[in-house]
C-alpha cells in the first residue's frame, strides 16, 4: 500500500515537472516571436545594442575630447574647472571618467597640461584615474587564477601609483570627492582592510554622501568575490537606498547588489533578495526621478529584469515601454546577445502582462 501511493505520488510529480517545462518551453518560444509593436514597443528591428539610452547631445564635451586627442588640454581643463566652481560632483566625476578614457588612449594631451600647470588639481584628478583605469586594464577581467604573472606584476605596479596621484590630487582639492572615488576604486585591488576601506569611505562620504558612482565602487568591494559577503553588500546598498532623499535614484545601487548576487548564484537571487519593501522604494523613486538623469536607464533596464525575474510583468512591461528601443546594458549585456536578451525579456512581460494595447 505504502509502495503504492509513493508510486502516485512521484508519478504525479514527473507529470507536474513534464508540464511545467512543456510551459516554459512554449511560453519562451512565444516571447521569442511576439508582436512588439502590439504592446507598445519598439520593433525588434529597430533595437539598438550599443547603448543603455539615447545619446546626450552635449557639444562642448564632444569639443573637449577632440580637442584632447588633437593635444589640446585646455577645453578639458576648462570643463573640469566649472564643475569643481559649481561643485557638480556627479558631473565632475563623469568628466573625471570620460578623461581618464581619452588619456589612457593617448595621454600626451595630459602629460603637457601637466607640465605647464604641476599643482593643478583637475589634471592630477584625471591622471590619477587614467593610471587606475591602465591597472585595471592590464589586470584583465578574469579571475586571478586565469591572470598570467606579467599582468599581475603590472598590475601591482601601477595600482599604488594611482593610490597615490589620487592622495596627490585630494591634498591640491582637499573639498574635492573625486579623487577619493579613485581610492575607493583602487582599495579591492590594493586589499585593504574592512577597516582601512570604511576610513576611505569616511573621507568620501563627508564630501559627497550620495555619490552614485563611489557608491557603485564600494558595493564592488563588499561583494562577496572580493572582500565582502552577500550579507555586507546588501546591508550596504539597503542603506545607501533607504537614507537618500525619495527620487535620489540611490535605490538602484540596490538593483546593482541584485545583479551582483544573481551573477553568482543565478535566479535564486532574485526570489531571496528583490524584496517588496525595497521594490516599491525603487518604483517610487524611478517615479520621481528627474528623466534627464543619465543615471536613469541604466537604473530602468536592472529593474525590468528584476520585475521580470519575480514575475510582475505588467510592471516590467510599463519599463520597457520607457527604455524604448536601447539595450546595451546590463543585465543584457552578460549574454552573448544582449539585443536577444532584452527582446526574449520584454516578450515573457508583454505575453504575461494581458492583452496588447
Amino acid at each position: 500500500m505504502l509502495t503504492n501511493i509513493i508510486s502516485a505520488v512521484g508519478l504525479a510529480t514527473l507529470l507536474w515537472a513534464l508540464v511545467h517545462t512543456t510551459r516554459l518551453v512554449v511560453r519562451n518560444r512565444r516571447a521569442r516571436h511576439f508582436d512588439a509593436s502590439a504592446y507598445g514597443l519598439v520593433p525588434r528591428e529597430q533595437l539598438d545594442g550599443r547603448r543603455s539610452g539615447p545619446p546626450r547631445n552635449e557639444p562642448a564635451l564632444r569639443l573637449a575630447v577632440d580637442a584632447a586627442l588633437n593635444g589640446e588640454w585646455e577645453p578639458a581643463a576648462g570643463l573640469l574647472a566649472d564643475s569643481a566652481e559649481h561643485q557638480d560632483w556627479a558631473e565632475r566625476w563623469r568628466l573625471v571618467e570620460v578623461f581618464a578614457d581619452v588619456a589612457v588612449e593617448d595621454e600626451r594631451w595630459l602629460r603637457v597640461w601637466r607640465a605647464k600647470r604641476p599643482q593643478d588639481a583637475d589634471g592630477v584628478v584625471v591622471h590619477a584615474h587614467a593610471l587606475l583605469l591602465r591597472a585595471w586594464a592590464a589586470r584583465g577581467e578574469k579571475d586571478i587564477k586565469q591572470t598570467s604573472a606579467a599582468q599581475v606584476a603590472m598590475f601591482g605596479e601601477l595600482l599604488p601609483t594611482a593610490m597615490y596621484a589620487a592622495h596627490e590630487a585630494a591634498r591640491l582639492a582637499p573639498g574635492d570627492p573625486s579623487p577619493w572615488v579613485t581610492m575607493i576604486a583602487a582599495a579591492r585591488g590594493l586589499g585593504l582592510s574592512h577597516d582601512e576601506f570604511r576610513q576611505l569611505w569616511s573621507e568620501l562620504t563627508s564630501r559627497a554622501p550620495q555619490h552614485y558612482d563611489a557608491h557603485w565602487q564600494a558595493l564592488q568591494y563588499w561583494c562577496a568575490k572580493w572582500y565582502g559577503s552577500h550579507q555586507l553588500m546588501f546591508k550596504f546598498a539597503k542603506q545607501a537606498a533607504t537614507s537618500a532623499p525619495a527620487g535620489s535614484l540611490m535605490s538602484g545601487i540596490y538593483l546593482h547588489a541584485v545583479h551582483e548576487a544573481a551573477l553568482q548564484d543565478g535566479e535564486a537571487a532574485y526570489r531571496t533578495w528583490a524584496t517588496k519593501p525595497m521594490l516599491a522604494r525603487i518604483r517610487a523613486d524611478l517615479a520621481q526621478a528627474d528623466p534627464k538623469d543619465r543615471r536613469l536607464p541604466a537604473i530602468r533596464h536592472l529593474y525590468a529584469a528584476v520585475l521580470v525575474k519575480t514575475g510582475r510583468y505588467a510592471e516590467a512591461l510599463t519599463q520597457f515601454r520607457l527604455i524604448g528601443g536601447w539595450c546595451g546594458a546590463a543585465p543584457w549585456t552578460d549574454a552573448q546577445d544582449a539585443v536577444a536578451a532584452f527582446d526574449h525579456a520584454r516578450g515573457l512581460a508583454a505575453l504575461h502582462s494581458g492583452r496588447p494595447q
